[in-house]
């Protein structure tokens, strides 16, 4: 068995330990990312989903010192060892930018989670032959206009939620005058919301969430 054999392969396994540690976590984030995009905020369990949160954001700094240790372990080692300085100096530059890698990473991942519970989402829909007009969405720190909503016309409207409170309309179709409540109670980050609102003639209209 050639000499320099055992040192290298322990030079190796500390920087796949090191890129485990910059992996793992990236992973974790990104996967309970798509899955908390996946599910319903309003239906309850945003602190649940908040604390795997910030589980993942601790562990993955407990990885990322650990990370540091063992490619420098690594460097040592393959040091050591006889590895080609070009070839050292390669894995231990891409090994240091996949752990650094975590830190834009968890940011883009709070600012996504963010949006999705900030922001509410509602669809219009005039499924009558009468269009429904002046109509006026009002929630907690704002309002929109969509004036007319024409016979089987359609709307999207997305907004950021200010504060505390509901959810209202108004509008008029035909000579009827028109108002109610979409959403009972919405806060900041509490938010979520995805509805579609459809109107069917005389001012009814029904809320449902998509």
């Amino acid at each position: 068995m050639d000499a320099t054999t055992e040192p290298q392969q322990g030079g190796a396994a500390w920087l796949r330990v090191a890129i485990a540690c910059g992996v793992l976590p990236l992973l974790a984030g990104v996967v309970s990312l798509i899955v908390f995009l996946q599910s319903d905020p309003s239906s309850g369990g945003v602190e649940g989903w908040m604390d795997l949160g910030v589980t993942i954001l601790m562990v993955g700094l407990a990885l990322f010192s650990a990370g540091l240790v063992t490619l420098g372990v690594y460097v040592v080692k393959a040091g050591r060892s006889g590895v080609p300085k070009r070839d050292l100096a390669q894995n231990a530059i891409l090994t240091l930018i996949l752990l650094m890698a975590n830190f834009p990473a968890a940011l883009a991942c709070i600012w996504v989670a963010g949006d999705a519970l900030n922001r509410v989402h509602i669809s219009f829909v005039n499924e009558s032959d009468v269009s429904v007009e002046e109509l006026t969405i009002s929630w907690p720190g704002g309002s929109q206009d969509i004036k007319e909503l024409g016979p089987r016309g359609r709307a999207e409207l997305s907004f950021y939620v200010g504060g505390e409170g509901e959810v209202s309309f108004s509008a008029r179709q035909g000579d009827e005058r028109c108002e109610g409540v979409l959403i009972g109670y919405v806060t900041p980050n509490r938010a979520g919301e995805s509805l579609e609102v459809s109107f069917s003639g005389g001012c009814e209209f029904t809320a449902a969430e998509r």
